[in-house]
């Protein structure tokens, strides 16, 4: 009962009248630290302003810390009645309005089991799984969560840019370098997740002090301890109080290590398998993203790149059936494979291109602001990009911020 979660199945003539009522709907955010669900955004770069708070925080004495929060079954408890007052709030007109009640009014559900069907329930929570309208109506949902915490400017500030919460759909991080206004931010979610019927997960609810010098504070939210660990993940990316590139490096060469061998059953496995360039086109499509997964975000020491670089050419090598000895520059060579820092440098320029065309004037406040002071920091993404730049003779970031920034970026792309 506990695990319920329902999927919507919906006919084709319903996709096609949400997609033509969504955009009737015209539903704006209210704020810029919503990067789920929103055309043109990346839940990376949510992790991308974390990781420029944790490594601009290291060039000071500050303290800093991060509150991973997940919201406990997110789309299935979102109240109808409190949705539709919210939606009251995005100036929908009163028509379209009333089209939005009615397509949750009078649901109902049947539970089948073995060869029995239940009697029928209504259903007053939960936005459909599956459904088209479903991610940009959660959206509403919990945004003025993130708009109170803004307006009261509580969290961390890169500068004069509010970055406090960075959030994906349900996926919500806190950061900031005070304890007592990490407790307040703790309060305020406990209470608007009380108004609005929802709970937060109390096992993937952690903190992670990243200070030098680690604090004695003991967080509370709903009158229990919150968790203080080491360690904790969010949107794939593992925070800790340490190193978080040694930790990334190595989970995610396990993960594509455990994806290699799901592929062997396939025949990519070299010898007596599939044809070396066929296997090699797998491995690029399944294992590569696994590998370098979120790492475009973490500065990489020269260290890291060498383990996941020993990982790629080993396993080109067993594609290849080639032996140990057979040289670096061959086993890439023979495929037209690239180095993994190179596949690296294409996920940050890709990055860095959406960044620029995007709609999302916070994240585009926070490079520009990186790029004028604190371009010197080597662990800031903005600062390696300049670099990767001028590495592949690519416009500056200064020539697509005095232009039109498609156009240009498209030209670059394109060099």
């Amino acid at each position: 009962m506990g695990n319920y979660r329902g999927i919507t199945v919906t006919a084709t003539i319903g996709k096609t009248f949400e997609y033509a009522f969504i955009e009737k709907l015209n539903l704006k955010s209210k704020t810029l630290l919503q990067f789920g669900f929103t055309e043109g955004l990346s839940p990376i770069m949510s992790s991308l302003l974390i990781s420029e708070a944790r490594y601009e925080i290291k060039k000071s004495t500050e303290k800093f810390y991060i509150s991973v929060l997940d919201v406990q079954s997110a789309f299935d408890v979102v109240q109808h009645i409190i949705l539709m007052d919210k939606a009251i709030d995005q100036n929908i007109h009163p028509t379209y309005w009333k089209i939005l009640t009615e397509l949750y009014n009078g649901l109902s559900s049947k539970v089948k089991w073995l060869d029995g069907v239940s009697e029928s329930f209504t259903i007053k929570q939960g936005v459909r799984q599956g459904g088209i309208l479903s991610t940009h109506l959660y959206k509403i949902f919990v945004q003025d969560l993130l708009v109170e915490l803004e307006q009261n400017s509580l969290g961390y500030h890169l500068g004069d840019i509010y970055i406090g919460a960075p959030t994906c759909a349900d996926d919500i991080a806190f950061i900031s370098n005070n304890e007592h206004e990490l407790q307040i931010m703790l309060n305020v979610i406990d209470r608007y997740a009380k108004e609005h019927h929802y709970k937060i997960h109390p096992t993937k609810t952690e903190i992670i002090d990243c200070s030098k010098i680690k604090t004695d504070y003991n967080w509370t939210m709903d009158g229990k301890k919150v968790k203080t660990t080491d360690c904790s993940e969010h949107l794939g990316v593992k925070r800790t109080d340490g190193s978080e590139n040694n930790f990334n490096v190595k989970d995610r060469i396990q993960t594509a290590r455990r994806t290699r061998y799901a592929l062997m059953g396939s025949g990519v496995h070299g010898t007596n398998g599939l044809n070396p360039e066929i296997s090699y086109q797998i491995y690029r499509t399944y294992v590569i993203p696994r590998l370098i997964y979120g790492l475009e975000v973490l500065p990489l020491t020269k260290s890291n790149l060498e383990d996941l670089e020993k990982f790629h050419r080993k396993n080109l090598r067993h594609l290849q059936s080639l032996p140990e000895r057979t040289s670096n520059a061959a086993v890439l060579l023979f495929l037209g494979a690239l180095p993994i820092e190179a596949e690296i440098h294409k996920r940050q320029l890709s990055l860095l291109y959406s960044i620029i065309t995007c709609d999302n004037t916070k994240i585009k406040d926070v490079m520009n602001r990186q790029i004028a002071t604190n371009f010197d920091n080597k662990k800031s993404f903005f600062s390696k990009i300049l670099n990767i730049l001028e590495l592949y003779s690519l416009p500056s970031i200064n020539i697509l911020q005095n232009s039109t920034p498609k156009k240009k970026c498209m030209e670059g792309r394109n060099q």
